[in-house]
């Protein structure tokens, strides 16, 4: 299976985290900076294969500490990340089966009350206008629910299955020295954050 390799040049292992988040480095979210590149990177590499992030610190202190709490933290993050997208699949599922029932109610008692104007009403033209904007009512109310089961959860699916792939990434820490004698495939990213 393909390794695609996400490169990120970082002055030292701090910068990855937000700097705002007070908890230790497993449970901190990673910097919105980093996190924007690697979502966005990893989602123009193809969608079979895994991922591998690459942290370059032209700093290095204690590559091995900074090792272990950089594939923890991001591990973590993103698997929290995953629990939410899940979460919002889950509750658009939700929202599309009660969309689907009220609509499908709101259509049958459309059309029961058509075919009551069209048969009392069978020769004017009003009540006949009625009948028929009804039925067209009816199906508008459709629009919703069949708007999320047919296109609204495909993107979120998609993100969830990036989300999965970036928690299961494997995460190596090494200083810029030591990464250029590194072969990295040709899918791989550079930024400097």
């Amino acid at each position: 299976m393909q390794q695609h390799v996400i490169q990120i040049k970082l002055e030292r292992i701090e910068q990855l985290f937000n700097s705002l988040d007070p908890t230790p480095f497993v449970g901190r979210d990673l910097d919105p900076a980093a996190d924007d590149f690697i979502e966005g990177w990893a989602d123009e590499l193809p969608r079979e294969g895994t991922f591998k992030i690459l942290l370059q610190l032209s700093e290095p202190r204690d590559l091995a500490r900074a090792q272990s709490r950089a594939q923890d933290a991001v591990r973590n993050y993103y698997s929290a990340r995953v629990a939410v997208q899940q979460h919002k699949l889950h509750r658009l599922f939700r929202n599309g089966r009660m969309s689907l029932v009220v609509g499908l109610t709101f259509l049958v008692a459309c059309h029961i009350l058509s075919e009551f104007l069209e048969q009392r009403f069978a020769a004017e033209t009003l009540p006949s206008l009625i009948a028929h904007g009804l039925i067209i009512a009816g199906w508008v109310a459709m629009w919703r629910p069949l708007e999320i089961f047919l296109y609204d959860w495909w993107p979120l699916r998609r993100r969830l299955k990036l989300l999965q792939r970036l928690a299961e990434a494997d995460v190596l820490v090494t200083s810029v020295a030591l990464g250029r004698a590194d072969s990295v495939q040709s899918s791989e990213l550079h930024t400097k954050l």
